[in-house]
């Protein structure tokens, strides 16, 4: 069964760069939505399984951490594995101390190579 990763990017380049890195991974399918609120709403349709979160700290409407605790709140996504990518150069920082923290944080530039292979272990 494929693994489905929701990715949660504004820039449309970044988006497809990391949809297309992060399918070559065996049996992971990718979902880009361009604003968090499309997205909140592929969480919440009934019978989604969804299996991991890569999402753009500066979003449109609401950041990436409020995305983060919205998901986490669903009973079937408290565990959800979340890797955030980030220009901003205070989202570590923003990531230790916030209620919901992602699992792994990549600044931009980052390599897709890289969140690919921090999103395969996570899927495990």
């Amino acid at each position: 069964m494929q693994k489905v990763v929701v990715i949660v990017e504004d820039a449309e380049t970044v988006a497809h760069s990391l949809a297309v890195a992060i399918e070559t991974l065996s049996d992971v399918k990718a979902i880009v939505a361009r604003d968090p609120r499309a997205a909140l709403s592929l969480f919440s349709t009934p019978g989604s399984a969804i299996a991991a979160l890569v999402t753009d700290l500066n979003l449109p409407y609401i950041d990436g951490f409020e995305l983060i605790r919205q998901v986490r709140t669903m009973q079937a996504y408290r565990n959800l594995p979340v890797i955030m990518i980030s220009a901003d150069e205070r989202a570590g920082v923003l990531n230790g101390s916030a209620p919901h923290p992602a699992n792994a944080l990549f600044q931009k530039p980052f390599s897709p190579k890289e969140v690919c292979r921090v999103l395969e272990q996570l899927l495990q």
